[in-house]
């Protein structure tokens, strides 16, 4: 070993132990409470080369704790925070951690604070810090003033310690006690007694109880499912204003309370929090979940255990969700209902028997598709040729070529038959030279379920150039001006269903609506109609209640029409079967009255909805 490396060596151990001669003064200052003497040689340490060695680890630790000590929140949070950037793998991180989580709860940061004690709680393996730790996080809930959301946030993340649970679940029941929610103040208390938890705690859980005997369940409530989180958030906002709005204009504060409850758009979270609101409130209704997949769990749950509660879903539009109870009702149109009423239409006023599907790729299209097939096979008729195509192309010759051959098989077989040929399936010389010269193929009914007007249009005015003959049918993604843009007159004569709610039926209603919703929450609502529907719900709900009818599933089922901002709507075994036939003469709309023509059409400025935005759901 050379001079200069000995010299390094012997400066380097001198530095420590003059490092350890300042943490051992530090310590005796802060024995004696000298909290504000002891800052200054640790700052010293800590603040030198010596923060990364262990020495200065410990001088941190006793820093942070002085500084706390000092009511210096700031410091502490930054050195705590600096700290545990670093020493990622200190035996004094449970200590540094815990530090920061004070400071956070002294700053005002109270669940920030708190969640980080339940973590620690969660991951330590140290008796010392874990015993310390609790200690600290049940005087912090104690103190607390945390909401009832923010502790059943808490609740699910770190269910790490019977006594921190029971607090936290004892906090909850005060809370609800507070705002008059008796039936969730019980539940949380009986939670806690028989939680096996301490004997002080369960001793307050049980004055709880006593002090509520006697109380009824609490103010009625309405439970809102909506996702507040997560990529459809902006649609849960909206359905939750929505709500909000119709309960202020029905003037239910303070007698009716609303419950929202974040689904995140998760079929198992928007049933478990139906749950925990059905265990812990008076839930007199559901409005949501606004997705479909969410919608029929809870609906099958909710159909199944408590048909006294309705559910509404306000847009879910997946066939069989208002199948799953007697108390279960969809607002919106389902696309089952709007393939059926197009069905319905051709089979018994066009006298079609025998169809074409053209379906676009994709969850609506096949969804359309297989609803159509059935309510066809179910009236006696036929789908002859089915095809595939893939939407916002400019030319689907390909299609109608595919579509020409299938018909001209089943046309030649159909000619073999009646000659009483043997093979079926020749081609005579006479039909082939009439294929091959272009000859129009006729299929009475062609049905295209187009997501957007412009795609139906651009298909329309090209069925008659791939010689093709027959009446086109379609359903609500074909409603709009770009139809008749695209189609231009040969979209004259077509026909496709439409939901009541796009056609405008209350337009003074809505207009109302749009501004009363734009004064309260400063934008206007979105064209989606999801917040209109989610507001059309809540008025359905709060109708009843202010009716005071003995059972509100009951007054659903067995009123007839129920107006709003979009028309009316007709519930038929919880289903809204308001759809309409829409066709088109000389460049207008018209709503077919049975299987007539009306006189008047449509106002030249009704809109179509985005029918894409609308199939999500």
């Amino acid at each position: 070993m050379n001079r200069l490396t000995t010299l390094l060596l012997v400066c380097a151990l001198s530095g420590s132990l003059f490092a350890q001669d300042d943490i051992s003064r530090a310590k005796a200052m802060i024995r004696d409470g000298r909290y504000a003497e002891a800052i200054a040689p640790l700052q010293k340490i800590a603040d030198s080369k010596n923060f990364r060695k262990h020495e200065g680890a410990q001088a941190s630790v006793l820093l942070t704790e002085c500084y706390l000590r000092e009511h210096r929140r700031d410091d502490a949070l930054k050195l705590a925070s600096k700290f545990l950037e670093y020493h990622m793998a200190s035996e004094y991180r449970e200590r540094m951690e815990l530090a920061r989580a004070i400071a956070l709860v002294e700053k005002g940061s109270v669940y920030e604070g708190v969640e980080a004690m339940l973590r620690i709680l969660a991951y330590t393996k140290n008796p010392a810090a874990k015993g310390h730790t609790k200690e600290v996080a049940i005087q912090t809930l104690a103190a607390s003033l945390l909401n009832a959301d923010q502790l059943q946030a808490l609740l699910e993340k770190y269910p790490v310690d019977k006594d921190v649970v029971g607090w936290i679940q004892l906090q909850m029941g005060r809370e609800c006690q507070n705002v008059k929610r008796y039936r969730a103040a019980r539940y949380w208390y009986k939670k806690v007694v028989s939680g096996g938890v301490a004997e002080n705690l369960t001793a307050t859980a049980q004055q709880g109880l006593e002090s509520i005997e006697g109380l009824g369940a609490g103010m009625p409530t309405v439970l809102v499912l909506a996702p507040l989180s997560g990529d459809f958030a902006e649609f849960g906002t909206a359905a939750v204003q929505g709500v909000y709005l119709a309960h202020e204009q029905a003037g239910l504060a303070g007698k009716v309370r609303i419950r929202t409850a974040d689904t995140r758009a998760d079929a198992s979270i928007a049933l478990m929090r139906t749950q925990q609101a059905v265990n812990q409130d008076s839930i007199v209704a559901v409005i949501g979940p606004i997705m479909s997949a969410p919608a029929a769990t809870v609906a099958a749950w909710l159909g199944s255990n408590f048909q006294n509660i309705p559910m509404l879903t306000p847009t879910a539009t997946d066939d069989g969700i208002a199948k799953m109870g007697p108390n279960i009702f969809q607002v919106n149109i389902t696309m089952d209902n709007l393939a059926h009423k197009i069905a319905d239409f051709a089979t018994k006023c066009l006298d079609i028997r025998e169809f074409a599907v053209l379906s676009p790729i994709g969850d609506y299209g096949s969804a359309m598709s297989q609803s159509f097939t059935r309510a066809v096979e179910r009236r006696g008729g036929k789908i002859s040729a089915f095809r595939n195509y893939v939407e916002g192309r400019p030319d689907y010759s390909t299609e109608f070529k595919l579509l020409r051959d299938v018909r001209f098989k089943q046309e030649n077989r159909r000619r073999n038959i009646a000659r009483g040929a043997s093979d079926l399936d020749a081609v005579g010389a006479r039909e082939r030279r009439d294929y091959l010269a272009d000859s129009t193929m006729e299929i009475p009914g062609i049905f295209i379920p187009s997501t957007n007007p412009g795609d139906a249009g651009l298909m329309v005015g090209q069925v008659a150039y791939n010689k093709i003959k027959g009446t086109m049918l379609g359903t609500s993604g074909w409603y709009g001006r770009e139809l008749l843009i695209q189609g231009k007159h040969l979209v004259d004569s077509t026909y496709f269903s439409v939901p009541g709610l796009d056609l405008s039926g209350n337009k003074e209603a809505y207009e109302n609506f749009s501004k009363a919703f734009k004064e309260k929450w400063g934008e206007a609502p979105a064209e989606d109609k999801v917040s209109g529907l989610s507001y059309d719900a809540a008025n359905i709900v709060f109708s009843g209640i202010q009716k005071k009818v003995e059972s509100l599933t009951k007054y659903l089922n067995n009123t007839s029409v129920f107006q709003s901002v979009y028309g009316e709507i007709k519930f038929t075994r919880g289903a809204n079967t308001n759809t309409k036939v829409v066709t088109v003469r000389k460049g207008k709309f018209y709503v077919m009255e049975g299987c007539n023509l009306p006189s008047n059409a449509l106002p030249s400025d009704d809109k179509k909805k985005d029918d894409k935005k609308s199939s999500k759901k």
